[in-house]
């Protein structure tokens, strides 16, 4: 016996999209495959990250081993990434511009004031022209602060991973999707509750889910603010008088939908977005082939 799976096709609807996070709907498809999507996104997308650091002068309060780790945290711009090699996978021997990108950094404090170093002072050595994540121009990340006639001198190689390696690789910050709620009020049931008492229901919602409109009773102003707390399900368990309303227990209905998601992923920066969308589809595609 052989089972036959419905064919699907999934889309997805942008909702919100920022410089530094994009909320989307995805349809036309099951959790199974909503959850891969998630992991991808985490897990499987090749990003740049710093991971090697040879460090010929140090002075300053952090030792070497703590610097190295800030640095390999550095979010990169992965844009080209999928321009350069694996380093596994390079012909090279030693390293090249195909599959690392090498950063400089030489600063000294000459004067008698404390002076930040940031990823700002990184200089990109050869035709790379990857560099940290800057949304602005007052958003550096600071590396370390140099006190009078300290200073840091170091070669740092960044290179071609994904986050299942290493979590320094990981492109995103926060990659969730939340199950559609469907929401529906038995309108027969809520015609025999009082005014005050529709007003009493529509504010046990802590997510505003509901709305008492005059003439109209309550009415569901979005289904995606509830948050699965079943507060509209218990609000008639905590009240005595409304005993005597028949079929309450049916008077609201929150159901999850089995082909729509709301994802809401966060990113260090807008190309990041692009770069997520296209190589999620292309590792979902080649996946699925096998």
């Amino acid at each position: 016996k052989y089972r036959h799976y419905k064919e699907r096709s999934p889309k997805i609807n942008v909702l919100e999209l920022e410089k530094d996070h994009i909320k989307f709907e995805l349809k036309g498809t099951d959790l199974t495959t909503a959850n891969t999507l998630r992991r991808v996104m985490i897990a499987e997308v090749p990003t740049l990250a710093i991971e090697f650091v040879e460090i010929f002068s140090n002075t300053t309060v952090l030792h070497d081993e703590f610097l190295s780790h800030r640095l390999g945290l550095i979010p990169l711009d992965s844009t080209d990434a999928k321009r350069m090699n694996f380093p596994q996978d390079c012909y090279c021997q030693t390293g090249c511009s195909k599959c690392q990108v090498v950063y400089e950094l030489d600063v000294k404090n000459t004067s008698d004031e404390n002076r930040d170093v940031t990823t700002r002072d990184l200089q990109c050595a050869g035709n790379n022209s990857t560099w940290p994540v800057h949304t602005d121009e007052n958003d550096a990340i600071v590396l370390v602060t140099l006190g009078k006639r300290q200073e840091l001198k170091f070669r740092a190689i960044a290179t071609k991973n994904i986050g299942k390696e290493h979590a320094k690789w990981i492109p995103v910050a926060v990659a969730t999707f939340q199950i559609d709620p469907i929401v529906k009020i038995n309108e027969g049931v809520m015609d025999n509750l009082t005014a005050e008492q529709q007003k009493s229901f529509a504010k046990s919602c802590p997510s505003k889910v509901f709305k008492y409109v005059e003439d109209r009773g309550v009415t569901v102003t979005d289904n995606r603010k509830c948050v699965y707390c079943r507060e509209c399900l218990y609000w008639s368990e905590d009240r005595t008088d409304v005993n005597e309303v028949e079929d309450l227990e049916d008077l609201v209905s929150i159901e999850q939908s089995t082909d729509t998601f709301i994802f809401t992923v966060e990113v260090p920066h807008q190309p990041t977005i692009s770069h997520l969308n296209k190589t999620c589809t292309s590792i979902l595609y080649f996946q699925d082939r096998e």
